[in-house]
C-alpha cells in the first residue's frame, strides 16, 4: 500500500512538472527592442507565423543536433532593425544584444545575420531534434552555427535588443 502511495505521488509530481514546462513554453516571450522601428514581443503564437528553418550544429555533448526555429535576420527584419533591408554605412555598426533569463548576454553583429554578407543562418530555436527544447535550454535558444565554441548559443533567451556601437 505504501509503495502505491509513493508511486502515485511520484506520478503526480512528474505530471505537474510536465504541465508547468508546457505552460512556460506557451507563455514565454522574447522582447525585441532597442534601435528598431517596430519593437514587439515574440511569443509562441507569433513564432508559429514566421518561416521556420533548421540548422545542424555540434552541441556541448559532442553530438550533432538539428535545431529548428526562426532566423535572427527574419526576427529583426520584422522589427525593422535593418533600414531598407540593407546594411550599409552607419548601420554596419549595429549589433544585437541577446539576453538570457539568467543574465547571460551575447553579441551578434548585424552583418553576421544578413544574407548579403554571409551564408550562415543564426536562429532563435524552439526545437532540438524535432522536440521542444528542454526547460533548462528553452523555450528559446540562440543557435550560432560555425562557432568553434557554443558560447554564443544563449539559452532561455528573453530579450533581443538592437544597439549601435559608439566611438569611445
Amino acid at each position: 500500500m505504501k509503495n502505491i502511495k509513493i508511486a502515485t505521488f511520484a506520478l503526480a509530481l512528474a505530471l505537474t512538472g510536465l504541465f508547468s514546462v508546457q505552460v512556460y513554453a506557451q507563455t514565454a516571450e522574447v522582447a525585441i527592442g532597442g534601435d528598431v522601428a517596430q519593437p514587439y514581443k515574440l511569443d509562441a503564437a507569433t513564432f508559429a507565423t514566421l518561416k521556420q528553418v533548421s540548422v545542424k550544429v555540434t552541441a556541448n555533448d559532442g553530438r550533432e543536433h538539428e535545431y529548428t526555429g526562426i532566423s535572427l535576420y527574419d526576427i529583426l527584419t520584422k522589427a525593422e532593425a535593418i533600414p531598407n533591408k540593407q546594411l550599409r554605412g552607419k548601420s554596419l555598426t549595429k549589433y544585437a544584444l541577446i539576453s538570457a533569463a539568467d543574465g547571460y548576454q551575447v553579441v551578434i553583429a548585424l552583418p553576421e545575420i544578413d544574407p548579403a554578407f554571409t551564408d550562415k543562418v543564426i536562429i532563435l530555436a524552439n526545437k532540438e531534434d524535432g522536440e521542444d527544447l528542454a526547460a533548462n535550454f528553452g523555450p528559446y535558444r540562440l543557435i550560432v552555427p560555425g562557432d568553434k565554441k557554443p558560447a554564443r548559443s544563449a539559452m532561455r533567451v528573453v530579450a533581443i535588443d538592437v544597439l549601435t556601437a559608439k566611438k569611445p
